[in-house]
């Protein structure tokens, strides 16, 4: 009676495990989600979070300044796959963190600026296209 009860037990901890494990590895990675055109679908921006947009002239805008903690979100509504990298082109070596590859027309980065500073950063495809956050305290 009491092997009966521990196998059950056991056989529900491993199914609660690997019901976990499939909803981690389908979530959408952390710093680029999906939006579609539909503003339905569009993701809202979250408490001390800014917005970035790049169309196909470049950043909007092109030099925000925001506290530490806060985020930005950079949108991606060029109509073709851009980046978005950290200054110096085209090693892209000073803020490594803002280094996001490739992101799809319709879909964003974002980033929680923890330390204060300024951060530069540019389209590594289109180098003439870049901006600046400012983050103070």
């Amino acid at each position: 009676m009491m092997n009966k009860k521990y196998l059950i037990m056991i056989a529900t901890i491993i199914i609660i495990l690997l019901a976990g494990l499939i909803i981690w590895t389908t979530e959408t990675p952390p710093h680029q989600t999906n939006s579609h055109d539909s503003s339905a679908h569009r993701v809202a921006p979250l408490p001390k979070e800014a917005a970035i947009t790049l169309t196909k002239n470049g950043f909007s805008p092109n030099q925000i300044t925001i506290k530490v903690g806060s985020a930005i979100r950079w949108e991606n509504k060029s109509g073709s796959q851009e980046t978005v990298n950290s200054d110096n082109y085209p090693t892209n070596q000073l803020h490594r963190e803002l280094n996001f590859g490739v992101f799809s027309n319709n879909s964003s980065v974002v980033h929680t600026f923890a330390k204060p500073g300024t951060y530069g950063y540019h389209n590594q495809f289109h180098p003439q296209q870049h901006g600046k956050v400012i983050v103070v305290q």
